[in-house]
């Protein structure tokens, strides 16, 4: 058989047999979507939508198994009917944009998308700005946050009194935050992290041991100290128990506008680091959330103040959140990553090009990230050294790889390729 014949065949398997994974949410009892859709290897499945969040819904067939199917695989008027279904965004400004951002991920969805993001400007009139960044395309989502320019002074080794002098800093701030939002916030923290939250002691206490294994994890990989400090001062992170108040804190403490994503990063050119998020149905899902985020603190954090690519920061972060806090599906993101690949010639369209990455991208790039680090660790981190040193990311890769991008992809594919066909006994 064809290899892309078996990997389409391998990937259906993939898709039978594979827990969902992502931020699913459960479909209720009394919400009843049926459908019958044709698989890929022309089987019908018949079923019930059990589950789904923003990159594909879980179809639950009759005889048991469990199918998952990205919404782009339906046509657009469908997802548009079963999303308003199911979350029930009428004159919910923020699921109207939500709505609106799955729907322009589709081919054929622009339409409804402008449509659906014209609802959340009426029923929320400050989201017009936002709606258009994402229509044009200059949206940053999810991405990592960069606020001023780099100073190198606060980069490598601090003094105590500087180290200090900033852990100060912090907790002021965190006052200042509860005092300006008016809620219960309480300040728990540790060697290198400080969490502040109006969530209880017992939940930051076990937040706090993932967060010394993400710091481990990334450091070892980095070939830094794990015991050291790599942060100016700690690592600040916000936790809210509910959803609008980390809305809210963006706007007010951070001058963002949060709505559209779930967690954050900022990246100060002081060197500070501050991570906000909220509460998810489970611990292990918001653990793995949070361990994304400080990996991106990491990153800014390491050898110098210069940035490096979105598909590189953002692959990374994926890759050891997965590491840390495996989803249900595993920690590998092969499986994950050929599900959107099957039906790529390359990663996705300006996958290595743009300044920020589609969400939708982002496993694509944990698990190229997984393969890089696989092929070589060693290399990964001179080709991290050499961007953190001022080169182009393609003149530091052919110098840690000895390949460039499209090579790279390449063999990316093909140990994907490899993977599924092991899986499967060969």
């Amino acid at each position: 058989m064809p290899l892309y014949l078996r990997l389409l065949t391998l990937v259906l398997l993939i898709m039978t047999l594979m827990p969902a994974y992502g931020q699913e949410r459960r479909v209720p009892d009394d919400a009843v979507i049926r459908l019958t859709i044709n698989l890929q290897s022309g089987e019908v499945a018949t079923g019930k939508v059990t589950s789904y969040d923003e990159f594909a819904f879980t179809l639950t067939a009759e005889d048991g198994r469990r199918h998952r199917i990205q919404w782009t695989r339906i046509p657009f008027a469908a997802v548009d009917r079963y999303w308003r279904f199911l979350e029930k965004p009428e004159g919910d400004g923020e699921k109207l944009f939500e709505l609106g951002q799955l729907l322009l991920v589709h081919r054929d969805g622009r339409p409804l998308a402008e449509a659906a993001f014209a609802e959340a400007v009426r029923a929320d009139p400050t989201l017009a700005e936002r709606t258009q960044q994402v229509l044009d395309g200059k949206d940053p989502g999810d991405a990592f946050r960069r606020v001023g320019e780099g100073d190198p002074a606060y980069w490598g080794e601090l003094s105590n009194q500087v180290m200090n002098e900033s852990t100060l800093e912090l907790r002021k701030f965190c006052e200042q935050s509860a005092n300006q939002m008016r809620l219960s916030l309480r300040l728990y923290e540790s060697e290198r992290f400080i969490v502040c939250t109006d969530l209880d002691e017992a939940w930051v206490t076990e937040l706090l041991t993932r967060l010394n294994e993400i710091y481990r994890h990334t450091t070892e990989l980095l070939g830094q100290d794990p015991d050291a400090n790599l942060f100016r001062g700690k690592c600040l992170i916000f936790v809210f128990d509910k959803r609008v108040d980390y809305f809210r804190f963006q706007r007010d403490m951070h001058d963002t506008d949060a709505r559209g994503t779930g967690a954050l990063c900022h990246g100060y050119g002081d060197g500070f680091v501050h991570i906000a998020t909220f509460r998810r149905p489970t611990n292990s899902q918001t653990h793995h959330i949070i361990t994304h985020e400080v990996v991106h603190g990491i990153l800014h954090r390491y050898r110098t103040p210069v940035d490096i690519p979105d598909w590189v920061n953002e692959g990374l972060a994926v890759h050891l959140a997965h590491q840390v806090v495996p989803p249900s599906s595993g920690r590998s993101l092969y499986p994950k990553a050929a599900l959107l690949l099957v039906e790529e010639e390359g990663l996705g369209e300006g996958f290595f090009e743009s300044e920020h990455l589609p969400r939708s991208q982002y496993t694509v790039a944990g698990g190229l990230a997984e393969f890089m680090i696989e092929h070589s660790a060693t290399s990964y981190v001179r080709f991290l050294d050499g961007i953190k040193d001022g080169k182009p990311w393609a003149e530091s890769l052919e110098e840690a790889y000895h390949m460039d991008h499209r090579r790279l992809t390449l063999r990316y594919k093909t140990r994907i390729s490899r993977e599924l066909n092991e899986q499967l006994g060969g």
